[in-house]
C-alpha cells in the first residue's frame, strides 16, 4: 500500500513538473528560482520532521530560521510543548527527503510537495527504530533573497 502511495506521488511529482533526487541532486535544467524554492523546503521540511530530545533549542530554531507569517507564529507559538513533549517522550527522527516536486511559482510564492521518510524513536516505540512516511506541502514565499515557508501542510 505504501510502496503503491510513493509511485502515486512521484508520478504526481513529474506531471507537475519537477523532480530531485533523494541525495539533494536537483535537475540540472530547472530555472535558479525553481532550484532556490526546492532548496529552501528541503531544509524546512527536514528541520520541520527531525526531533532529539537532546538538542531540541537547534532544531526549533532551525525550523524557525526557515519560517515566515502564520506557520512561524504557530510553531514559535507550540514550541515550549513540542520541546517539552520531546524530552517526555526522549523523542528522536532523523527525516530524510526522498523526493519532492516543484509545483506553483512565480516571482513571490512557489508551492512544493515533499515525500519524506523519518526513522523515529520514543518511549511509545520501547526504543525500536520505526520508520514514517510523510507527504507535505510546503507554501513558500520569497522574503528579500530568502525563500521561507508561510504554511506546511500533511497531505495524502
Amino acid at each position: 500500500m505504501v510502496g503503491a502511495l510513493v509511485v502515486v506521488l512521484v508520478a504526481l511529482l513529474v506531471a507537475i513538473g519537477v523532480l530531485v533526487s533523494d541525495r539533494g541532486q536537483v535537475d540540472d535544467e530547472l530555472s535558479a528560482a525553481q532550484r532556490e524554492v526546492a532548496a529552501a523546503a528541503r531544509a524546512e521540511a527536514l528541520a520541520f520532521l527531525t526531533v532529539d530530545h537532546e538538542d531540541m533549542d537547534r532544531i526549533a530554531d532551525a525550523v524557525l530560521a526557515g519560517a515566515t507569517g502564520d506557520f512561524a507564529e504557530e510553531y514559535a507559538a507550540q514550541r515550549r510543548t513540542l520541546e517539552q513533549e520531546a524530552v517526555r517522550t526522549k523523542a528522536t527522527s532523523t527525516a530524510e527527503v526522498v523526493a519532492l516536486g516543484v509545483g506553483d511559482l512565480d516571482e513571490d510564492t512557489g508551492t512544493v510537495l515533499v515525500a519524506a521518510n523519518s526513522t523515529v524513536q520514543n518511549t511509545t516505540t520501547a526504543g525500536e527504530a520505526q520508520v514514517r512516511y510523510y507527504r507535505l506541502r510546503l507554501d513558500l514565499v520569497r522574503e528579500g533573497e530568502q525563500w521561507l515557508t508561510s504554511d506546511v501542510e500533511f497531505v495524502r
